[in-house]
């Protein structure tokens, strides 16, 4: 089982589903989740990825191990991730109208103007 597999099956274990309900979450049979956690299927796309992950409550990045959920910056997201308050602010920015994409922008310039190191545009990672 690679690292992949055996995060997919430990985290499914742990959230207490079977393969058949992880199957069934994810929208694929059971033998393709098996498959996963053995390393059957070698290259695991992002489209395959992403549903395993939103279906296990996880992110890709912590499938994938580049997350570690040890790591408390990982478990601050994580609850940003899981609380609808909170997400509600990430998905104004995606999908919002114009107007929800401008106050959403609008929140973010008083976050910087608050407090000039919140942000200084490099990329965090």
């Amino acid at each position: 089982m690679t690292d992949i597999g055996k995060r997919i099956k430990l985290r499914r274990k742990a959230l207490g589903y079977s393969a058949e309900q992880l199957a069934e979450r994810v929208g694929v049979s059971p033998a393709t989740i098996y498959r996963y956690e053995k390393n059957e299927i070698a290259n695991m796309g992002a489209d395959k990825l992403q549903p395993i992950a939103d279906a296990l409550d996880t992110t890709p990045g912590a499938l994938m191990g580049w997350d570690d959920p040890d790591d408390e910056a990982f478990e601050l997201r994580e609850q940003l991730r899981r609380d609808p308050n909170r997400r509600l602010l990430l998905s104004l920015a995606r999908h919002g109208t114009a107007q929800q994409v401008r106050q959403v922008a609008a929140l973010i310039d008083a976050l910087k103007a608050s407090n000039p190191d919140f942000y200084d545009g490099d990329d965090p990672a």
